[in-house]
């Protein structure tokens, strides 16, 4: 059976919160519906087409039903996530300084992630942002809160938010968001601009770079938006060298970069821009996602973040990790190989749905397929409960009525540390890169064919 609805109720009657929301739709229709879901993907290229971007989309799959987060609940995920990067960020801290003492260090070195050949340099601030993946379940005192997975890497999302709160006000559900108190996004990629550049001893004075794959990439228009709207560089790695001095230019204008915002492969990064690393290093530029920081979006190291909580913080979680089990521990991989068609099982570095194995949604075949991949390196993985998370819904028409199904939902929530100097300073973008799987999936992300949806967080 799927998880707890967060639109209808059991008995199918739609929840409170929702009702300005359906009032609006149906007084839409499914003809209108039809004509706004056009006329947004309209406004969508058009902005693509306007930063240059001539081929293919890169709107993203979007489904137009936003989903609702009342203020208490945002409470309760806005504390136990800022408190997840403060305690991010000593842990990184303590492993830059040779003391880390919470993840055992043989965790860390098996880690495709982390290259004991590099020298770490963190800065004070190691993390100046992290996405956070997070579920619901239903509790006996309302919806409880599971992280699944950290991404310091490449945590995609604020741009898509902005674009979705924007169609959501101007196309689909003006009525609805002038009744709700919905807290604005209104500034925010600006605010991650401050906090970026917070990383270079300039501060808001630093030159900050968006270093971009290129047009090929599917997240190119969000690139052309952080870059806008943060005020920063759009590079290419063709367009950056390091000069004699070990300064970091952009070659086109010649001018000095101080932080690079990296949205392209690190080992691309380090091998098309000679020099960067040691640039890095010696601090005469600052790598945002700096070489070994990553170590945290390791799910055999997210495992241990509770712990980083009581020890470094002495306080307890505020929010838990789903149940995770790594087969680099021998107990561990027992129970996992015994029960190995019943769990999620993933890669420790794979992201974007990539290398995930969901034991009931899968062929015997593909099982014993992933199984034979993990007996060959059993470190490299980790295996999660299956948990019936919460659902929303997806809205489709078929000309004359709408179809609504059930769809497995996440949060993505964003969390910066924009103080230059002082790691427990943090603060929650307030709204989520809300993701929902196709039906009867489990795996929302948009490169394995889920949809992005807009997130309404209600002031108190």
């Amino acid at each position: 059976m799927p998880g707890t609805n967060e639109v209808f109720l059991p008995e199918g009657t739609l929840r409170r919160i929702y009702e300005p929301v359906f009032d609006e739709l149906e007084r839409t229709g499914p003809k209108r519906w039809e004509r706004k879901l056009r006329e947004a993907h309209g406004l969508l290229l058009d902005e693509q087409y306007a930063f240059g971007i001539k081929e293919g989309d890169k709107t993203h799959p979007t489904d137009w039903i936003p989903r609702i987060v009342p203020a208490s609940d945002w409470e309760r995920l806005e504390a136990g996530l800022t408190q997840r990067l403060r305690a991010i960020n000593v842990f990184l801290g303590r492993l830059e300084a040779g003391k880390e003492e919470v993840v055992p260090r043989e965790v860390v070195e098996s880690s495709i992630l982390y290259d004991t050949g590099w020298k770490d340099r963190f800065g004070p601030v190691p993390v100046r942002q992290i996405a956070f993946d997070v579920v619901a379940v239903e509790g006996r005192g309302g919806w409880e809160y599971l992280v699944i997975e950290e991404n310091a890497k490449m945590p995609v999302g604020l741009a898509a938010m902005t674009r979705r709160r924007r169609m959501s006000g101007e196309v689909f559900f003006p009525g609805s968001m002038a009744k709700l108190p919905v807290l604005p996004l209104d500034g925010w990629l600006g605010r991650l601009g401050d906090a970026l550049r917070a990383a270079s001893p300039k501060g808001s004075d630093a030159t900050l770079a968006v270093v971009s794959s290129g047009p090929d990439d599917q997240f190119y228009l969000d690139h052309h938006i952080y870059a806008g709207e943060m005020g920063a560089i759009l590079a290419e790695t063709r367009d950056l060298e390091v000069d004699g001095d070990g300064y970091l230019l952009y070659r086109p204008t010649g001018r000095r970069v101080d932080v690079i915002y990296e949205r392209v492969d690190e080992d691309t990064l380090y091998a098309e821009v000679p020099g960067l690393l040691a640039s890095h290093i010696e601090g005469k530029v600052h790598v945002l996602f700096a070489p070994n920081s990553e170590i945290i979006d390791d799910k055999g190291v997210g495992a241990f973040v509770p712990e980083m909580v009581r020890r470094y913080l002495g306080e307890e979680p505020l929010i838990e990790n789903a149940r995770t089990w790594s087969l680099a521990v021998e107990e561990d991989r027992r129970y996992v190989m015994d029960h190995f068609d019943e769990l999620v099982v993933k890669s420790r570095g794979g992201y974007g749905g990539k290398e995930v194995m969901i034991g009931p949604e899968e062929s015997k075949a593909s099982v014993q397929k992933f199984r034979r991949q993990v007996e060959e390196n059993p470190v490299e993985y980790v295996a999660q409960e299956t948990i019936d998370f919460s659902t929303h819904v997806l809205c489709e028409t078929d000309g004359a009525d709408f179809l609504l199904r059930d769809s497995y939902a996440d949060y993505r929530v964003l969390v910066l540390s924009p103080d230059p100097t002082d790691p427990h300073i943090v603060e929650a973008v307030p709204g989520s890169l809300s993701r929902v799987a196709a039906p009867g999936k489990h795996v929302v992300n948009i490169s394995s064919g889920g949809k992005m949806k807009d997130t309404w967080v209600l002031e108190p």
